[in-house]
């Protein structure tokens, strides 16, 4: 059996645990990215995606981060870290996380694609489907770190009389729980419709830059949520908390979108 086959096998049998923006939040973003993306750029990706929509990419970092083939190279791309003041320089994410974070990783990629064209073509499908998934991470508020404050948001508390775990409440049951359609829940393609909206002006303030701008940007809109979090402790998740932290999340899922867009079309758009 092919190595990409055992390698495809093994990713259907690993337990599905919610990182990043879990499911419904890693597509919907992804998709949002694709409905952004210029022609020329879709076609150059096409060409290494044979038209495999960049959703069914977006789990690909969380599925394989602890297969033995990828843990070494994937160990770090789902969080990144920022000072008090909300900077992010090389100097701080390498004394705090030695490089193995997301923005490290897309700087890297970045330099990397520069001449994408002559590299095999396994490599820059690779790159594709970690794009697909860092940028949405280091924009989601219980992945981003700071010096004197882990941020992991990873204590349990009360949400609709069940017991749950902050950090997979930021990541899945808050977004999971904000829109129904007369089926129930929205799927991916519906709620990016939802988030697709932004004026050409309010992205093009949003993508300015590159991914260490991106990601300070964020730390700068999550920062508020460590007092939030300070506030509720292990108590029941209320009204009013949820009323704070929807628009705060679903923001954060429309920039981590765009963003992930302008990163394809910047690599990909030549």
């Amino acid at each position: 059996m092919k190595k990409s086959i055992i390698i495809a096998v093994i990713a259907l049998l690993i337990p599905q645990i919610a990182l990043g923006w879990g499911r419904l939040g890693h597509r919907t973003i992804a998709e949002i990215a694709e409905r952004n993306l210029t022609p020329k750029a879709k076609a150059n990706i096409e060409k290494y995606t044979g038209g495999t929509p960049l959703w069914k990419y977006s789990l690909f970092v969380d599925e394989m981060r602890k297969h033995p083939d990828y843990k070494e190279v994937l160990d770090g791309f789902h969080a990144s870290i920022a000072d008090c003041d909300c900077t992010s320089p090389q100097v701080v994410r390498d004394r705090y996380r030695d490089g193995k974070d997301g923005v490290t990783a897309m700087n890297n990629f970045r330099e990397q694609l520069k001449n994408y064209k002559e590299l095999p073509d396994s490599v820059v499908l690779f790159a594709i489907k970690c794009i697909s998934h860092i940028v949405a991470d280091f924009n989601c508020p219980s992945h981003v770190r700071y010096v004197d404050n882990a941020n992991k948001c990873s204590f349990p508390a009360i949400y609709n009389g069940k017991k749950v775990d902050m950090h997979r409440w930021w990541d899945t049951w808050l977004i999971q729980s904000l829109h129904k359609n007369r089926t129930g829940k929205l799927d991916h393609k519906q709620y990016a419709d939802y988030l697709n909206t932004l004026s050409k002006k309010e992205i093009k303030s949003i993508t300015k830059g590159w991914a260490q701008e991106w990601f300070e940007a964020s730390a700068r809109d999550c920062r508020p949520t460590i007092y939030w979090i300070d506030d509720l402790k292990i108590e029941k998740i209320d009204q009013k908390f949820v009323d704070k932290a929807a628009p705060l999340a679903e923001y954060q899922m429309q920039k981590a979108g765009y963003q992930m867009a302008k990163a394809l079309n910047t690599i990909f758009g030549k």
